[in-house]
């Protein structure tokens, strides 16, 4: 048996002490129990997170499903269900993409621009329209828009989107409940990153897939469908004999990264993933990481090698110290204002200060009002990037005020993003700058009030 606790310690002393690394969460499962579970304030024990492509993985496991049942050749060319959306100057290789290219990342079509993407009426139309610079099934390209074509099919065969199907079908049956599937603007689930979700239910899939495909007895998905998935089915040319990427891995299934050890792993940007290793499942959530060292980590650490030993109350007292919150302080803003902007990135119009809330006013009228607690023993809810567009979420601020400025970092607790909001208050005017933390749909800048 090996000493969870001891071992779960000596990895969280080397994550904690890495800049690259910001884990919001730890947890780590066997195939029927949870082994160890954690979160950090202020995110919610029980709340959903953004797992970006996490989201592929849940695709694939869709495709899956219907394989199972016989209603999709994964030889079959794409473009058999895309007669009604095929644009007239398609590239002719396209007809030789098959689901299998898609599932593999190995469709050829290497440009993604995903700014460029949600500004279309219909991802599907994106993709088609996309060339496909290498003979199909020859170049791994990791593509959102690729696994999005994935959940197109499904909706194409079954009439249903991904989310209805497997909430009919996996989700109600495991109880999984607390989740969000965002919608691409053809009004389909975004195949690509578009899940939320909370702990609970990673942890469920994680056993899942340490089971072959059943849970609790019950059979979800074949075996046969898994140990493709699961395996080498391509491999990421430029991956190979990179000394950055040794614990990362070269190779991919359907949906599922794959390392030469043996472990595969669901994987969402800034650190969210479900890997299983050694018969057992991670599940972490992160603002950001470092993908290999983290993963160097978890390989270094969670093998049945024997440790040194220590008490759980150890383990319990270094849980206690890891937080994002910060000491509470005293309020010392006193500056009852309001500013106005010209154009800037956010389309804010005015920015209104008491001692502990701001205004925010955007030019369609909308606004964001935002206390800012000293004590930060409230969460807020503002407006902030996720999923596909800019949405009203919650948030928890972190306020501090010294030499007229006033800096409030906003963490939004169902995504890794954060941002810092910074206000430096001299002759009458505002300068305000916007630093978001890693995101690729914002980015910051400064502009001064009139």
């Amino acid at each position: 048996m090996i000493d969870i606790h001891s071992k779960v310690y000596n990895f969280l002393q080397e994550v904690e002490a890495h800049q690259g690394m910001r884990l919001i969460s730890f947890t780590l499962a066997s195939k029927t129990a949870t082994l160890f579970d954690f979160k950090k304030e202020p995110y919610l024990v029980n709340g959903k997170q953004l797992v970006f492509s996490v989201t592929k993985s849940f695709t694939s496991l869709a495709i899956g499903m219907i394989y199972d049942q016989g209603l999709i050749d994964l030889d079959g060319q794409i473009t058999k269900y895309f007669k009604d959306e095929m644009p007239k100057d398609m590239d002719p290789l396209m007809h030789d993409i098959t689901v299998r290219h898609l599932l593999t990342m190995t469709s050829g079509v290497v440009h993604e621009n995903n700014k460029e993407m949600f500004k279309t009426n219909d991802f599907r139309m994106y993709f088609l329209c996309q060339k496909v610079q290498y003979k199909p099934g020859t170049h791994y390209q990791y593509h959102s828009a690729t696994s999005h074509m994935l959940s197109a099919i499904f909706s194409k065969i079954t009439g249903k989107t991904v989310e209805t199907y497997l909430k009919e079908n996996l989700f109600i049956p495991l109880d999984i409940t607390n989740y969000h599937w965002s919608s691409a603007n053809e009004g389909i689930s975004f195949g690509g990153y578009g899940l939320s979700i909370n702990n609970d239910a990673m942890v469920k899939i994680g056993q899942l897939l340490l089971n072959g495909g059943v849970y609790r007895g019950r059979r979800y998905i074949s075996k046969t469908y898994l140990d493709m998935a699961t395996s080498p089915q391509s491999v990421k040319q430029d991956y190979v004999d990179n000394p950055n990427a040794k614990a990362i891995g070269y190779q991919y299934g359907f949906q599922f990264h794959v390392s030469p050890n043996g472990s595969y792993r669901a994987d969402g940007a800034y650190g969210q993933i479900i890997l299983i290793y050694n018969d057992l499942a991670f599940i972490s959530t992160a603002q950001y990481t470092d993908y290999e060292m983290l993963f160097h980590l978890i390989y270094k650490h969670f093998t049945a090698d024997a440790v040194i030993p220590i008490q759980l109350d150890v383990l319990t007292k270094k849980l206690e110290t890891l937080t994002f919150k910060q000491a509470p302080s005293v309020n010392t803003f006193e500056i009852n204002q309001t500013f106005e902007f010209e154009a800037n990135p956010l389309a804010i119009k005015t920015l209104e200060f008491s001692n502990d809330y701001l205004l925010m006013t955007f030019s369609n009228g909308q606004t964001d009002h935002i206390h800012f607690n000293y004590a930060q023993d409230q969460y807020g809810e503002s407006s902030y990037v996720k999923d596909l567009a800019l949405v009203k979420q919650p948030h928890w601020v972190i306020p501090t005020y010294k030499n007229k400025e006033l800096k409030l970092r906003i963490l939004y607790v169902e995504t890794p993003f954060f941002a810092d909001y910074i206000f430096n208050f001299e002759n009458e005017q505002l300068k305000f700058t916007f630093v978001p933390g890693p995101n690729f749909l914002v980015n910051g800048f400064t502009v001064v009030s009139k």
